[in-house]
């Protein structure tokens, strides 16, 4: 009797789960709906069918083709995809575009999923795109209106071809990414580990290797670092190896015509857009450029939210604003029904900049973002013997005496990364415990490596509005090394993390286009650009700066030696001397009005 009960509960508890699996299988659509908010679906889903698309040299890429029911003809969204764990999600994203009367065409790019030819980065992305484009506007179930949309690679294959489209095609939603690839992969010589490193290991070929997590620590430690494929990426990967040994901006890779060209889409882009950016993004530097240059920004809308590379919130900040979704699906559908179809947009406003950042009441519409006419604020950095402990030394609104502090950076014992823009291992290496955004630092500043500064609390609200930057005067007992800086705000009992920014001896400027020689010893300047950041700062919020050498796996561990990073075998413990008052070093915060 008892095994029948339990076999009879067991039969019960396998028909409720079964049948709420069938429930939210046949109803997903409509919780999609309003779990993103979205207005009414207005059409049926009419099917899909797979075909395969040829390209000019004869290879065929898998292209699946979504429809509305009942819809002979209709405005289309063309989504080319290299990553096989979106395949699911971007099915059904297609899916709920034909409930709103669109055609979705998805493509598995060259060389992953069920395409033919070998996957290479960017490499045929402008050929194959645009060979697609050339195929679908001649389909019938298209009515002369293309679009395109998806975030990450999936805007890399959007902007490859951003300038040379035909007129079918009448925009593109552009998300969490950029043309100048130089702008995410460094930082002032430094290579980003967790964006170039992680994404090299995840996707050294066909498919992804999600459970190779320890790999990419283990190749982003390893000298020399030109080695670090064919130890823990499955083989030798001559794009990564090509970008580790650019590090000067000057350096022949860059100028390649495939960088060359990329570089220039938006000068040369003809039909608007819809830019979704994060601040706390590895792109975000390389897509507000993007916006920057856009010839077509008088028609366009760039959005940047709160979030992570994800288009997600996290770090430990908490937001009494709305912060959207994943592909933030209203404006999304707002902009295609206006640029697809010819409907008034009621939210976006064409020309401006959208933003909502930490501290925020409400999302804000700028003319022009950042400001330039907001003029900075300057704090002098002082008290340095005081600064290497957590109580830290001064940032003034005047000059300070003048004083110095030194301390010993040793590659071997990098300071961990805590949060910031510079993440990507995240989204994929989840067992790593990486997380991005406003981070709170914790106990670094009690780290004999670290010197931190800080201004009296604020009176009153204050919003920072634009890019943060900060001078030094510096030497070091090494030929090269690194300074690295974290922008903090000390609020409700956290030390957040606003921007983390990076120099080298050998690259101490932004407008340093090749290797500068420094000679042990000698005291020169360096300059450290925080990017562009909005942060509403509470009243009794502290501005903080951490000066130190490292942020491990973010950026490359200098080894305090000269000549191209990635051939190093060793490394060097280096002295490393900072100088304060007289206003040698100050930090410079666009606070608006």
């Amino acid at each position: 009797m008892r095994v029948r009960r339990v076999l009879k509960w067991s039969l019960g508890v396998v028909a409720v789960v079964a049948f709420v699996v069938a429930t939210i299988a046949i109803f997903r659509d409509e919780l999609f709906r309003r779990q993103a908010k979205l207005r009414e679906f207005t059409n049926e889903f009419g099917g899909s069918e797979d075909v395969m698309v040829a390209m000019r040299d004869g290879v065929k890429l898998h292209t699946e083709v979504f429809r509305p029911a009942g819809v002979e003809k209709a405005p289309t969204i063309l989504v080319r995809n290299p990553y096989t764990p979106l395949r699911a999600l971007e099915r059904f994203q297609c899916k709920v575009m034909t409930r709103y009367g669109y055609a979705c065409v998805l493509q598995d790019v060259r060389g992953e999923m069920d395409s033919e030819g070998v996957w290479e980065p960017i490499v045929h992305e402008r050929d194959d795109g645009l060979d697609t484009v050339n195929w679908l506007v001649k389909q019938p179930f298209v009515d002369g209106n293309i679009g395109m949309r998806g975030p990450s690679y999936l805007t890399c294959t959007q902007l490859t071809m951003a300038d040379v489209l035909p007129p079918e095609v009448k925009t593109l939603v552009p998300s969490v990414f950029g043309v100048d690839f130089r702008l995410a992969t460094y930082e002032r010589g430094l290579l980003r580990h967790d964006l170039l490193t992680a994404w090299a290991t995840l996707m050294p070929e066909r498919g992804m290797r999600l459970t190779a997590g320890s790999d990419y620590l283990k190749a982003a430690a390893y000298r020399p670092a030109m080695e670090a494929d064919e130890h823990f990426m499955t083989k030798k990967l001559p794009w990564y190896r090509d970008v580790s040994a650019a590090p000067a901006p000057g350096d022949a890779y860059w100028q390649t015509d495939i960088q060359r060209t990329f570089r220039a889409v938006p000068e040369n882009t003809k039909v608007p857009m819809l830019l979704v950016g994060a601040f706390f993004d590895p792109f975000f530097a390389a897509q507000n450029d993007v916006w920057n240059r856009l010839a077509t920004r008088d028609q366009s809308v760039f959005v940047i939210g709160p979030w992570n590379h994800l288009n997600m919130t996290s770090g430990d900040v908490s937001y009494e604003v709305d912060t959207g979704r994943f592909d933030p699906w209203p404006l999304m559908l707002e902009w295609f029904d206006h640029t697809l179809k010819g409907k008034p947009l009621t939210t976006l406003e064409k020309g401006k900049v959208r933003t909502l950042g930490p501290g925020d009441h409400a999302w804000r519409t700028h003319d022009q973002w950042p400001d330039q006419t907001i003029s900075a604020t300057t704090f002098h950095l002082g008290n340095a013997d005081a600064s290497q402990s957590c109580s830290g030394g001064a940032l003034e609104s005047a000059p300070t005496t003048s004083t110095q502090t030194a301390y010993a950076f040793d590659p071997a014992d990098p300071l961990p990364s805590r949060g910031g823009a510079s993440m990507l291992s995240f989204a994929f290496f989840r067992n790593l415990g990486i997380t991005p955004g406003p981070v709170d630092q914790g106990d670094s500043c009690e780290r004999k490596d670290v010197l931190t500064f800080k201004a009296a609390p604020l009176t009153e609200e204050r919003r920072l509005s634009g890019a943060a930057h900060l001078t030094l005067k510096v030497s070091s007992t090494a030929p090269d090394t690194a300074f690295v800086a974290r922008l903090i705000s000390e609020q409700d009992g956290k030390a957040l993390l606003i921007r983390e920014a990076a120099a080298t001896l050998a690259f101490p400027t932004a407008q340093a286009m090749t290797a500068q020689t420094y000679a042990p010893g000698t005291l020169t300047t360096v300059e450290l650009d925080f990017w562009p950041m909005e942060w509403t700062l509470p009243k009794g919020a502290r501005l903080r700066v951490d000066v130190s050498s490292s942020s491990f796996p973010v950026l490359h561990t200098h080894s305090n030696r000269a000549g191209p990073w990635a051939t190093q075998t060793g490394a060097d413990v280096a002295t490393q001397t900072v100088l304060v008052g007289e206003g040698v070093s100050t930090l410079s915060i666009p606070f608006a009005r």
